[in-house]
């Protein structure tokens, strides 16, 4: 069972199947991504998490809210210097060229989610990074999915920023 499987039973979600043009996403991204995060944007496609977390995903073909984060966030640190320091220290990922944020989620409370991407390994490697507001960040070895599954549905789990599994149903909202 992958943890998209567990999350997907989590939530009480039936698998959407969405059709998603991944050589033309990731030909804009300019590289490959976790195949863990193509298998959740295939099953939920856009919404939120317990009306608090969000996964930049995909409504299906080649509209990607993951790319359109990707894009604002190099143009926000090719702005200005605060822009760019902004990301530090890690940066802002460039394929071919730089490890660094990849963002692909973020909270109702301003938490930012991504993968400490490196091109030099494999995608299905990189760690998650979760930092807050003020830039405190705290990393996790383990895939996208399974780090949204610890956050809204695994209690012993402590979470970030404030948030993690109640003991309540956790649920999905879709906006697709």
């Amino acid at each position: 069972m992958t943890w998209v499987d567990r999350l997907t039973a989590a939530v009480g979600r039936r698998p959407l199947e969405l059709a998603i043009d991944w050589s033309t996403i990731e030909s804009r991204m300019g590289t490959t991504l976790p195949a863990d995060y193509k298998e959740f944007c295939g099953v939920f496609g856009n919404g939120y998490f317990c009306e608090f977390l969000t996964v930049y995903s995909c409504a299906g073909e080649v509209d990607s809210e993951l790319v359109n984060t990707y894009e604002e966030n190099w143009q926000i640190g090719e702005e200005d210097e605060s822009g760019r320091n902004y990301y530090l220290p890690h940066g802002l990922f460039r394929p071919k060229q730089q490890a660094g944020l990849l963002q692909w989620g973020a909270s109702i409370d301003g938490d930012e989610f991504a993968w400490l991407a490196d091109p030099s390994v494999s995608p299905d490697s990189w760690p998650v990074l979760a930092r807050d507001d003020a830039q405190y960040a705290e990393r996790f070895e383990m895939p996208m999915s399974e780090f949204v599954y610890r956050m809204v549905a695994d209690a012993s789990f402590g979470g970030f920023g404030g948030f993690g599994a109640t003991g309540e149903a956790p649920y999905f909202e879709s906006s697709s």
